[in-house]
């Protein structure tokens, strides 16, 4: 099992190590909040071409495929601006974060404190 606090801090030294190699990167808090939101819109438009791709058939496969590791590649970079921002701030421990909203979901799931 994948650490995700561990990688946390892992992917923002990688985001500083671009930084400090003339990348625009910028990994503020702030800054990673409006980036994420980007590649939210980059994962929309990459399920888009995917849904197409599917429902046009295409005739070869490995479109179809290169299209599907696109949008997986943009959903890993929405998931890497969290994870930027969860270093950030270090308070955040988001594997706790995570089974939190998980158990919340499950209680949804089973009909208790669901909103209403």
């Amino acid at each position: 099992m994948i650490d995700l606090n561990d990688l946390a801090y892992k992917m923002r030294n990688v985001a500083y190590a671009r930084k400090m190699n003339g990348g625009k990167v910028d990994t503020d808090t702030m800054a990673m909040l409006k980036h994420c939101a980007s590649e939210v819109v980059e994962a929309t438009e990459a399920y888009n071409a995917l849904d197409s791709a599917i429902n046009d058939n295409l005739e070869y496969e490995k479109n179809i495929i290169e299209v599907q590791e696109h949008f997986e590649s943009e959903l890993a970079d929405i998931i890497a601006c969290i994870l930027i921002i969860c270093a950030n701030e270090p308070t955040i421990d988001i594997e706790n974060a995570l089974q939190k909203c998980f158990e919340k979901n499950l209680a949804r799931a089973e009909g208790r404190g669901d909103k209403k």
